[in-house]
Protein backbone atom coordinates (compact mmCIF):
# COMPACT_ATOMS: atom_id res chain seq x y z
CA UNK A 1 0.00 0.00 0.00
CA UNK A 2 2.37 2.53 1.16
CA UNK A 3 4.51 1.50 -2.60
CA UNK A 4 1.02 2.38 -4.34
CA UNK A 5 0.80 5.76 -2.55
CA UNK A 6 4.65 6.87 -3.73
CA UNK A 7 4.01 5.97 -7.28
CA UNK A 8 0.81 8.28 -7.78
CA UNK A 9 2.78 10.90 -5.47
CA UNK A 10 5.67 10.87 -7.27
CA UNK A 11 4.54 12.19 -10.89
CA UNK A 12 2.47 14.61 -8.81
CA UNK A 13 6.02 16.17 -7.21
CA UNK A 14 7.59 15.81 -10.61
CA UNK A 15 4.82 17.98 -11.95
CA UNK A 16 5.44 20.71 -9.47
CA UNK A 17 9.26 20.88 -9.79
CA UNK A 18 8.82 21.75 -13.64
CA UNK A 19 5.93 24.22 -13.40
CA UNK A 20 8.25 26.66 -11.12
CA UNK A 21 10.51 26.46 -13.97
CA UNK A 22 10.49 29.33 -16.27
CA UNK A 23 10.19 28.95 -19.87
CA UNK A 24 13.27 31.47 -20.92
CA UNK A 25 15.98 32.65 -18.67
CA UNK A 26 15.20 36.34 -18.00
CA UNK A 27 18.60 38.54 -18.59
CA UNK A 28 20.60 39.51 -15.73
CA UNK A 29 19.72 43.01 -14.91
CA UNK A 30 23.04 45.49 -15.80
CA UNK A 31 24.05 47.28 -13.03
CA UNK A 32 27.30 49.39 -12.01
CA UNK A 33 29.12 51.35 -8.83
CA UNK A 34 29.77 54.20 -11.57
CA UNK A 35 28.37 54.94 -14.92
CA UNK A 36 31.10 57.14 -15.78
CA UNK A 37 33.00 53.97 -16.06
CA UNK A 38 30.83 53.06 -18.56
CA UNK A 39 31.06 56.01 -20.62
CA UNK A 40 34.93 55.57 -20.44
CA UNK A 41 34.71 52.22 -21.73
CA UNK A 42 32.51 53.15 -24.87
CA UNK A 43 34.77 55.96 -25.44
CA UNK A 44 37.96 54.15 -25.32
CA UNK A 45 37.52 50.87 -23.94
CA UNK A 46 39.24 47.58 -26.45
CA UNK A 47 36.92 46.22 -29.23
CA UNK A 48 36.23 43.72 -27.04
CA UNK A 49 35.20 45.82 -24.08
CA UNK A 50 32.58 47.78 -25.99
CA UNK A 51 31.50 45.41 -27.86
CA UNK A 52 30.27 43.03 -24.84
CA UNK A 53 29.15 46.38 -23.05
CA UNK A 54 27.27 47.27 -25.63
CA UNK A 55 26.00 43.86 -25.99
CA UNK A 56 24.59 44.18 -22.12
CA UNK A 57 23.09 47.91 -22.51
CA UNK A 58 20.99 46.83 -25.85
CA UNK A 59 22.94 49.16 -28.12
CA UNK A 60 22.00 48.01 -31.12
CA UNK A 61 22.60 49.04 -34.99
CA UNK A 62 19.77 49.78 -37.23
CA UNK A 63 18.45 47.65 -39.38
CA UNK A 64 19.81 48.42 -42.89
CA UNK A 65 16.03 47.52 -44.44
CA UNK A 66 13.89 48.64 -41.85
CA UNK A 67 15.69 52.06 -40.23
CA UNK A 68 12.74 51.75 -37.02
CA UNK A 69 14.03 48.77 -36.39
CA UNK A 70 17.41 47.08 -34.49
CA UNK A 71 19.34 44.40 -35.14
CA UNK A 72 21.13 42.03 -33.03
CA UNK A 73 24.47 43.35 -33.77
CA UNK A 74 25.71 45.60 -31.25
CA UNK A 75 27.05 49.02 -31.94
CA UNK A 76 30.75 49.36 -30.92
CA UNK A 77 31.96 52.36 -32.11
CA UNK A 78 31.03 56.27 -30.92
CA UNK A 79 32.35 59.81 -31.98
CA UNK A 80 31.60 60.78 -28.69
CA UNK A 81 29.74 59.84 -25.07
CA UNK A 82 28.49 62.76 -22.80
CA UNK A 83 27.47 62.08 -19.44
CA UNK A 84 24.23 63.93 -17.68
CA UNK A 85 22.61 63.80 -14.69
CA UNK A 86 18.80 63.94 -14.34
CA UNK A 87 15.74 63.20 -11.75
CA UNK A 88 13.52 61.77 -14.20
CA UNK A 89 10.71 60.55 -11.66
CA UNK A 90 9.95 61.99 -8.08
CA UNK A 91 12.39 60.14 -5.69
CA UNK A 92 14.89 59.02 -7.90
CA UNK A 93 18.39 60.02 -9.22
CA UNK A 94 19.45 59.20 -12.65
CA UNK A 95 22.28 58.94 -14.68
CA UNK A 96 22.26 59.56 -18.39
CA UNK A 97 24.41 58.75 -21.29
CA UNK A 98 24.11 60.26 -24.22
CA UNK A 99 26.38 57.86 -27.46
CA UNK A 100 26.61 59.19 -30.71
CA UNK A 101 27.29 56.99 -33.46
CA UNK A 102 28.58 57.89 -37.29
CA UNK A 103 28.71 53.88 -37.94
CA UNK A 104 25.83 53.44 -36.56
CA UNK A 105 23.73 56.53 -37.77
CA UNK A 106 22.47 56.70 -33.98
CA UNK A 107 21.99 58.68 -30.59
CA UNK A 108 21.27 56.76 -28.15
CA UNK A 109 19.77 57.57 -24.85
CA UNK A 110 21.39 55.44 -21.91
CA UNK A 111 19.36 55.48 -18.79
CA UNK A 112 20.57 55.14 -15.16
CA UNK A 113 18.47 54.51 -11.95
CA UNK A 114 20.31 54.67 -8.62
CA UNK A 115 19.67 51.46 -6.66
CA UNK A 116 20.49 50.35 -3.20
CA UNK A 117 24.08 49.44 -2.23
CA UNK A 118 25.82 52.63 -4.54
CA UNK A 119 24.52 50.90 -7.51
CA UNK A 120 23.39 51.97 -10.62
CA UNK A 121 21.36 49.88 -12.39
CA UNK A 122 20.49 50.02 -16.07
CA UNK A 123 16.98 50.88 -17.13
CA UNK A 124 16.65 51.59 -20.86
CA UNK A 125 18.46 52.01 -23.98
CA UNK A 126 16.99 54.00 -26.46
CA UNK A 127 18.37 54.91 -30.12
CA UNK A 128 17.41 58.25 -32.19
CA UNK A 129 18.24 58.22 -36.11
CA UNK A 130 21.17 60.71 -36.49
CA UNK A 131 22.46 59.69 -39.95
CA UNK A 132 21.23 63.38 -41.84
CA UNK A 133 21.99 65.41 -38.35
CA UNK A 134 21.90 65.12 -34.29
CA UNK A 135 19.00 65.46 -32.96
CA UNK A 136 19.44 67.94 -29.89
CA UNK A 137 18.22 66.27 -26.41
CA UNK A 138 17.37 68.58 -23.30
CA UNK A 139 16.16 67.74 -19.64
CA UNK A 140 13.58 70.20 -18.64
CA UNK A 141 11.04 70.26 -16.03
CA UNK A 142 7.58 70.01 -18.08
CA UNK A 143 5.40 68.92 -15.91
CA UNK A 144 6.37 68.51 -11.96
CA UNK A 145 9.32 70.56 -10.44
CA UNK A 146 12.16 68.98 -9.67
CA UNK A 147 11.47 66.18 -11.95
CA UNK A 148 12.67 66.51 -15.60
CA UNK A 149 11.02 65.18 -19.36
CA UNK A 150 14.01 64.64 -21.95
CA UNK A 151 12.66 66.65 -24.82
CA UNK A 152 14.31 65.88 -28.38
CA UNK A 153 14.01 68.38 -31.13
CA UNK A 154 14.58 67.01 -35.10
CA UNK A 155 14.27 63.58 -34.97
CA UNK A 156 13.80 63.01 -38.26
CA UNK A 157 11.46 59.91 -39.19
CA UNK A 158 11.53 60.02 -42.99
CA UNK A 159 14.03 60.97 -45.84
CA UNK A 160 13.64 59.80 -48.96
CA UNK A 161 14.59 62.44 -52.30
CA UNK A 162 10.66 63.76 -52.54
CA UNK A 163 9.69 63.34 -48.52
CA UNK A 164 11.40 64.71 -45.28
CA UNK A 165 9.99 64.79 -41.87
CA UNK A 166 11.34 65.54 -38.79
CA UNK A 167 9.87 65.30 -35.70
CA UNK A 168 9.47 66.88 -31.73
CA UNK A 169 9.41 64.62 -29.08
CA UNK A 170 8.89 64.39 -24.90
CA UNK A 171 10.37 61.21 -23.41
CA UNK A 172 8.76 60.87 -19.80
CA UNK A 173 10.10 57.52 -17.34
CA UNK A 174 6.80 56.60 -16.56
CA UNK A 175 6.85 53.62 -13.91
CA UNK A 176 10.20 52.36 -15.45
CA UNK A 177 10.04 52.65 -18.80
CA UNK A 178 11.01 56.02 -20.69
CA UNK A 179 8.08 56.94 -22.81
CA UNK A 180 6.82 59.38 -25.72
CA UNK A 181 4.30 61.30 -24.01
CA UNK A 182 4.27 63.38 -26.99
CA UNK A 183 5.25 63.01 -30.59
CA UNK A 184 4.70 65.64 -32.82
CA UNK A 185 5.83 66.67 -36.34
CA UNK A 186 8.46 69.61 -36.20
CA UNK A 187 9.13 69.83 -39.88
CA UNK A 188 7.76 68.23 -43.09
CA UNK A 189 8.46 68.66 -46.94
CA UNK A 190 7.22 66.78 -49.84
CA UNK A 191 7.84 67.57 -53.37
CA UNK A 192 5.64 66.59 -56.18
CA UNK A 193 6.64 66.80 -59.99
CA UNK A 194 5.18 68.23 -62.53
CA UNK A 195 1.17 67.70 -62.99
CA UNK A 196 1.28 68.06 -66.48
CA UNK A 197 3.27 68.87 -69.55
CA UNK A 198 2.26 72.90 -69.78
CA UNK A 199 3.35 73.26 -65.96
CA UNK A 200 6.87 74.16 -65.23
CA UNK A 201 7.49 74.18 -61.51
CA UNK A 202 7.23 71.72 -58.82
CA UNK A 203 4.57 71.35 -56.50
CA UNK A 204 5.91 71.90 -52.40
CA UNK A 205 4.29 71.00 -49.12
CA UNK A 206 5.74 71.94 -46.13
CA UNK A 207 4.63 72.24 -42.71
CA UNK A 208 7.40 73.89 -39.87
CA UNK A 209 6.31 74.15 -36.29
CA UNK A 210 7.82 75.98 -33.35
CA UNK A 211 7.08 75.13 -29.99
CA UNK A 212 7.27 77.28 -26.95
CA UNK A 213 6.24 76.77 -23.32
CA UNK A 214 3.20 78.77 -21.43
CA UNK A 215 3.32 78.31 -17.50
CA UNK A 216 0.11 76.97 -16.16
CA UNK A 217 -2.48 78.50 -13.84
CA UNK A 218 -2.13 77.46 -10.10
CA UNK A 219 -4.23 73.79 -9.61
CA UNK A 220 -3.48 72.91 -12.65
CA UNK A 221 -2.35 68.99 -13.37
CA UNK A 222 1.10 70.14 -14.94
CA UNK A 223 4.17 73.04 -14.85
CA UNK A 224 3.42 74.11 -18.30
CA UNK A 225 1.50 73.32 -21.08
CA UNK A 226 3.18 73.45 -24.93
CA UNK A 227 1.70 75.99 -27.31
CA UNK A 228 2.62 74.83 -31.08
CA UNK A 229 2.43 77.02 -33.70
CA UNK A 230 2.28 75.28 -37.08
CA UNK A 231 2.80 77.24 -40.21
CA UNK A 232 1.30 74.76 -43.29
CA UNK A 233 2.71 75.71 -47.14
CA UNK A 234 0.96 74.86 -50.01
CA UNK A 235 2.59 76.22 -53.47
CA UNK A 236 2.08 79.70 -52.65
CA UNK A 237 -0.63 79.35 -50.22
CA UNK A 238 0.26 79.69 -46.34
CA UNK A 239 -1.85 79.03 -42.96
CA UNK A 240 -0.93 79.62 -39.45
CA UNK A 241 -2.74 77.50 -36.79
CA UNK A 242 -1.94 76.93 -33.04
CA UNK A 243 -2.32 73.95 -30.77
CA UNK A 244 -2.04 73.89 -27.04
CA UNK A 245 -0.45 70.66 -25.34
CA UNK A 246 -2.04 69.93 -22.40
CA UNK A 247 -0.93 67.34 -20.08
CA UNK A 248 -3.74 64.63 -19.56
CA UNK A 249 -2.77 62.84 -15.70
CA UNK A 250 -4.93 60.18 -16.35
CA UNK A 251 -3.91 58.81 -20.01
CA UNK A 252 -0.45 59.78 -18.81
CA UNK A 253 0.00 62.26 -22.05
CA UNK A 254 0.20 65.77 -23.56
CA UNK A 255 -2.84 65.80 -25.31
CA UNK A 256 -3.72 68.54 -28.12
CA UNK A 257 -6.18 71.17 -28.27
CA UNK A 258 -7.04 74.51 -30.95
CA UNK A 259 -5.59 77.48 -29.28
CA UNK A 260 -6.17 81.12 -30.49
CA UNK A 261 -2.10 81.67 -30.76
CA UNK A 262 -3.28 85.21 -28.99
CA UNK A 263 -1.01 87.49 -27.01
CA UNK A 264 0.48 85.56 -24.24
CA UNK A 265 3.82 85.54 -23.28
CA UNK A 266 5.43 82.32 -23.62
CA UNK A 267 9.19 80.80 -23.32
CA UNK A 268 10.65 78.85 -26.08
CA UNK A 269 11.66 75.45 -25.52
CA UNK A 270 15.21 75.11 -24.84
CA UNK A 271 17.18 72.97 -27.57
CA UNK A 272 20.88 73.52 -26.03
CA UNK A 273 22.41 74.24 -22.95
CA UNK A 274 21.64 77.55 -21.49
CA UNK A 275 24.42 79.88 -21.02
CA UNK A 276 23.26 81.40 -18.30
CA UNK A 277 21.01 80.81 -15.03
CA UNK A 278 17.59 80.73 -16.24
CA UNK A 279 15.34 83.64 -15.27
CA UNK A 280 12.40 83.26 -11.99
CA UNK A 281 9.96 81.67 -13.16
CA UNK A 282 11.18 79.51 -16.31
CA UNK A 283 11.90 75.69 -16.07
CA UNK A 284 15.04 74.45 -15.16
CA UNK A 285 17.35 72.46 -17.72
CA UNK A 286 19.80 69.88 -15.69
CA UNK A 287 23.38 70.76 -15.95
CA UNK A 288 25.87 67.96 -17.47
CA UNK A 289 28.34 66.32 -15.31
Amino acid sequence: MKLFHGLILLPLFCNLAFADLPFKKKPQEFATHRPGDVAATLRDGTAVQRNDLATQLRILAPSPSHPGADTNSPCVNFRRVEERKAVLRAGAENEILLAESSECDSTYILVFDKAPKSEWRHVQTLRLPSRLQRPEISFVELIQTGVSEITVHHEITEESGSARQEDFLVLKMVGDRVEAVLDATEHSEITLTNRSPAETDNLRQSQTSTFSLLKSPPGAAAAYSIVEKEVLTDNKTEITRHRLWTWDPELERFRPSPFDGGDIRQAPLPQKKPAAKPAAGQPQESKPK
